[in-house]
């Protein structure tokens, strides 16, 4: 008819970018339903390298056309029936369901077998996820709060949840938070004792630190024998004063458990003092979420079952410290930072760091200050005078691309640095730091980059793990020196979500980013984290096995009983595994050089000894008269006794193939 209008004609436009989000938002979550039909062995060949038959493929193809006009259909029906007063819920509608768009990524985010086959690939695709998804869900939750109706519900469910009687949200969120560090306690706890009892942990390092906490409470502090066989101070390696005041602690129970279980604690409830600064900031149930997502870290899970390290426990003392700052606690200030100070000498250098942002960015400038001072003073003072003292260490060489003039200093990694910037920038762009640095920031949805002030925070922890040179644990997750990285991460983290609540939304604009940082965090947890899968986590140098087989309970038995077999007093060398289950003595040596004089027993895994212990092994047992079996168990340990003589010891030394 003349002069009537189509019936779409009026809002043409304004439908445009509604219906292509809802087509899009349907298409993605079928993609996603489609994905996660499959096997997981035919989704991976998917994700991988795009095989899926042409029958399977037309299927697919079809269904996510079906779900991208699914939505599209349900809208057009509404404006048929209800006509243009419909269109601003159709147009609610597709802000609140715009996440949605992303929900074809998520099986490719939760994916093991592709985020190991191409790490980076993987932690690049969830970085975009992340930027991508902030300001859908943001939008989303802007929707959601400007709706007409969102008032009333909101105030409905805050009457309903009042007249139920439930306790405070302060205890709730608090308790939640104690419960899941108390969770994190105990797995740790249990299976990094499993992992210890399977022979997963080494001289180097666990038995380095229990034997040195026997000696401390022996009387001998600092005295480190498997670290030192020829005598030396713990001092010339590491600046660790924490020794004394875990005395006390650990003279309850002596023993290799005693140092994991108090690591593992430690890092849990970590969380406490990180949840109790981020509510001074943010609201309690943001807080709680940031707390959570920390116990969910995979940089913190790989160093946790990597032994035992004084600087793997710096988080629990890092957060107290940002709670204190927060809430003007000078006396908790001052003992923070003495711990800080006390698990190792390059502590102070991150506390420099937290200084100068504290300075530069005005929050604390008198407070930063003094600790820039305070923290550089004693840095010179461990570093250049107590260290050197004790004895010469070779950590300098972590840096060895770095020397110039033939000199092998760290004030000759100054000098390259100052002089030539450009060689030194170039030394540490590799893809292997740049997977480092994206593990570190990808899981917090990259809000530890939203200020360019926040690098202050990082410079002590690029200087360690990404500038070094020569030395690849510096920059891998799964060792201790992630610890430089992790407090300051949450800490970024935490303002940048405050710098967002200033914004217009801010509080849409903070969830947003939670959401997306829940997502991220859940996913890459899932792939490279040691409590949502158990497949493919590593710790340390090697994959974790969270079960013990008939075999390793044999193999615990069989070692135990020859351990019980040497007195309590005698000096032990043992190879590389069964060195930490000897360290609780006053002399305990590992087999990676032949001891600096004869000890008395020698305990050794045939499986173990490798390139490690081959020259030492044979050296020590070149005179065939000097040791002689006491037992061996099932070919695999043996136990040797100085002065000992046995008809069985020609073939045990054959066995171990002696030179």
């Amino acid at each position: 008819m003349p002069g009537r209008r189509p019936l779409f004609g009026a809002y043409r436009g304004a439908l445009l970018l509604p219906a292509l989000t809802l087509f899009l938002a349907g298409m993605s979550v079928m993609i996603a339903v489609r994905l996660l039909a499959m096997s997981p062995v035919a989704r991976d060949a998917f994700l991988l390298r795009n095989a899926l038959d042409s029958r399977a493929r037309m299927s697919v193809t079809a269904w996510l056309l079906a779900g991208g006009f699914l939505p599209l259909a349900a809208a057009g029906a509404a404006l048929v029936l209800k006509g243009r007063r419909v269109v601003p819920s159709i147009e609610q509608a597709s802000e609140i369901l715009a996440p949605a768009a992303l929900a074809c990524f998520l099986p490719a985010l939760f994916s093991v077998t592709l985020s190991h086959a191409n790490p980076l690939l993987y932690l690049l695709v969830v970085g975009a996820f992340g930027l991508a998804a902030v300001p859908l869900f943001r939008r989303s939750f802007v929707a959601m709060a400007t709706a007409s109706r969102a008032p009333l519900l909101a105030g409905a469910l805050q009457r309903r949840l009042r007249g139920l009687g439930r306790p405070s949200p302060a205890v709730f969120f608090f308790t939640l938070v104690v419960v899941a560090s108390a969770a994190y306690a105990a797995f740790f706890s249990y299976f990094t004792i499993l992992n210890h009892h399977r022979l997963g942990t080494t001289a180097f390092d666990l038995g380095i630190y229990n034997n040195l906490m026997y000696n401390a409470i022996h009387g001998h502090p600092f005295r480190v024998p498997i670290l030192f066989p020829a005598g030396g101070n713990n001092l010339a390696s590491h600046a660790e004063f924490g020794v004394l005041w875990f005395i006390p602690f650990y003279a309850l129970h002596p023993g290799p458990e005693t140092m994991l279980v108090a690591q593992a604690v430690l890092l849990g409830f970590a969380a406490v003092p990180l949840y109790l600064f981020a509510a001074t900031q943010l609201s309690r149930p943001m807080a709680a979420v940031v707390a959570v997502a920390y116990l969910l870290f995979p940089p913190l899970h790989g160093p946790n079952f990597y032994d035992f390290h004084w600087l793997t426990l710096t988080p629990f003392f890092h957060f107290w410290l940002f709670y204190a700052i927060a809430t003007r606690r000078r006396w908790l200030t001052v003992v923070m930072m003495v711990f800080l100070y006390s698990l190792r000498e390059d502590v102070a250098v991150d506390l420099i760091g937290l200084g100068l942002f504290l300075v530069l960015t005005r929050i604390r400038p008198r407070l930063g200050l003094i600790m820039t001072v305070v923290s550089a003073v004693w840095f010179a003072v461990d570093r250049g005078v107590i260290m050197p003292l004790a004895g010469s260490w070779y950590f300098q060489n972590h840096y060895s691309g770095l020397f110039a003039d033939g000199e092998s200093s760290f004030g000759s990694v100054i000098k390259t640095i100052l002089s030539n910037p450009l060689f030194f920038v170039t030394s540490f762009m590799s893809q292997g730091k740049l997977e480092y640095v994206l593990h570190m920031v990808v899981p917090l949805a990259l809000l530890p980059l939203r200020r360019l002030s926040f690098i202050l925070l990082f410079l002590s922890a690029m200087f360690f793990t990404i500038w070094t040179t020569g030395a690849s644990p510096m920059s891998t997750i799964s060792f201790q020196y992630t610890s430089h990285w992790t407090p300051f991460l949450f800490l970024a983290a935490v303002l940048a979500l405050v710098v967002m609540g200033r914004q217009p939304f801010g509080r849409q604009t903070q969830m947003a980013a939670l959401c997306t940082m829940a997502v991220v965090m859940l996913a890459d947890s899932y792939c490279f984290g040691a409590v949502l899968q158990h497949r493919t986590f590593v710790g340390g140098f090697s994959r974790i096995e969270f079960k013990m087989s008939d075999a390793d309970r044999r193999r615990y038995a069989d070692l135990q009983a020859l351990v019980a077999m040497i007195p309590p007093g005698a000096s032990v060398a043992a190879t590389e595994h069964e060195a930490p289950h000897i360290s609780t003595r006053l002399d305990a040596l590992p087999m990676r050089i032949k001891p600096p004089k004869p000890v008395d027993y020698l305990l050794i895994g045939r499986s173990h000894v490798g390139d490690l212990s081959r020259a030492a092994l044979d050296a020590t047992l070149a005179d065939p008269n000097e040791y002689g079996l006491v037992a061996q168990r099932d070919n695999e340990l043996f136990l040797f006794k100085r002065g000992h003589v046995s008809p069985e010891t020609a073939s045990a030394r054959a066995l171990l193939g002696v030179h």
